[in-house]
Order: structure tokens, then C-alpha cells, then sequence
């Protein structure tokens, strides 16, 4: 029987890339989905593949930093699908990198409302629900600019290592409903990474010489199935933690 039978998932930012492999694992596993996405054609195209899988699945065109648009996506993923029981926060926008002292403000607003003021959004909205179903994964994105504190990441990782401390406390407080809430720092081939590594390939051989396995993660294979074990009840005694799927890039911390 598949894992996530009966269960549905809000995945943010799933229009593309890592969000798109979370959403299709997901439901290869029996979830109804929610493509919560801010660009309209990929989004529609995203929910078109899924059902192609045979999945029950809903677009919801929304921008994840305006609260009343995060409010509408939970409010017709209830309407339509019946609840929520899963999570996956993995929107987030930036700029280009640039040194802190190049950073503006505006750079460090966007990284922040479209990753840790999202998360926190999407929580407060989709947790009456998990509390009402009797089931709760959340699952969010971090990321190893923020655990290593890579130079000209101060946006973008600063944001990111926030989203690990909201999470923390969000454990902590959700426990008692039963309702588990941990983060994946993924080191993933996506398509912006494929691109990378074409044009400097020797930039990837030297960035992937002290990563234990020598790669990034292909995003369907080695990526998305630890987001469907936290999601699955197979994890449900796992809450508070950053998994690290990024192939010993990083080891915890």
C-alpha cells in the first residue's frame, strides 16, 4: 500500500526544479498535492505531469511572502482536497550574491519574507488542520550557504539558517499535537546546477572534491525520498532536525 494514501500536501515553490521532485515523490506515494507556485505556467504544467501520474492534484497561483494569498492556497486545498496533513516549505526567492557590504536591503527583505516569513506563514495556516486530522509533517528548506556561512550568501543563507531556528521551536511546540517538523539541507543537480557545471566544470570538480561522495544528488532519486520519509509515518519520531541530503557536503551541526 502506498505510504501517504488519503494524505495531502501543500508544496511550495513546486512549479520547477527541487519543488517538483518533492511534489511528484509525494505522489508516487498516494498524496493529493497542492502546487502552491508563484509563476502561473509552470505551475499549471506541474500540476498537468502530476496528473499524468495519475495523481489528484490543485494549482494555486500564490506569492508565499502575502500572508492573505498563503491563507487562500490552505482555505481551497481544504475546499477541494479535504485537509492537510503535509508541508513541504521549500519556496524562496533571492537576488544575485554579492559581499555583505554590497548587500542592500531590499536583497535581504526578499530572502527572508519569500523563505523564513513564508515558512511561518504556511505553519500558522495549515497547523489547525494537522491538529484537526491527527496527522502533521512539515517539512522545510534550508541550506548549506547558511550552515557554512558561504561568503556573499548573507541574504540568502542568513534566511535560510533562520528557517532552521523557527523550525526548532516549531517542534517543540507542535509535539504534543503529534505533529513532527524537521529541515532537509539538500546539495541537489538541479537545473540552475546543471547549467553551472556545464559552463565551469572545473569549478565543479573542485567544489565537489571534499564532499565524501564527489557529486550534488540527482533531485528525484537521492533528494525527494528523504522528504517522503519524514513525510511518511516512518518518521514520525524524528522532529527539531536538520537532515543533511547533500552527499557529506555537510556533516551535522
Amino acid at each position: 500500500m502506498s505510504r501517504l494514501a488519503g494524505k495531502v500536501a501543500i508544496v511550495t515553490g513546486a512549479g520547477q526544479g527541487l519543488g517538483l521532485s518533492f511534489a511528484k515523490a509525494l505522489a508516487k506515494e498516494g498524496a493529493k498535492i497542492t502546487i502552491a507556485e508563484f509563476n502561473a505556467e509552470t505551475g499549471e504544467k506541474a500540476v498537468e505531469e502530476l496528473k499524468a501520474m495519475g495523481a489528484e492534484a490543485l494549482f494555486v497561483q500564490c506569492d508565499v511572502s502575502n500572508e492573505e494569498q498563503v491563507k487562500d492556497v490552505v482555505t481551497k486545498t481544504v475546499e477541494t482536497l479535504g485537509t492537510v496533513n503535509i508541508l513541504v516549505n521549500n519556496a524562496q526567492a533571492s537576488k544575485p550574491t554579492a559581499s555583505i557590504l554590497e548587500t542592500t536591503y531590499e536583497s535581504m527583505e526578499l530572502a527572508w519574507k519569500t523563505g523564513t516569513v513564508a515558512s511561518f506563514f504556511f505553519m500558522q495556516q495549515c497547523v489547525p488542520h494537522m491538529k484537526e486530522s491527527g496527522y502533521g509533517r512539515i517539512i522545510n528548506v534550508c541550506s548549506d550557504t547558511g550552515i557554512d556561512g558561504m561568503e556573499k550568501f548573507a541574504a540568502y543563507g542568513s534566511a535560510k539558517e533562520a528557517i532552521r531556528g523557527l523550525t526548532r521551536v516549531a517542534a517543540r511546540e507542535f509535539g504534543e499535537f503529534g505533529i513532527t517538523v524537521n529541515v532537509v539541507s539538500p546539495g541537489a543537480l538541479t537545473p540552475a546546477a546543471k547549467l553551472w557545471m556545464e559552463k565551469d566544470p572545473e569549478g565543479y570538480r573542485k567544489t565537489m572534491e571534499p564532499v565524501p561522495l564527489g557529486r550534488l544528488g540527482d533531485p528525484d532519486v537521492d533528494i525527494a525520498p528523504g522528504v517522503v520519509f519524514l513525510a511518511s509515518e516512518e518518521g514520525r519520531f524524528m522532529t527539531g532536525q536538520t537532515v543533511f541530503l547533500n552527499g557529506g557536503h555537510t556533516f551535522g551541526r
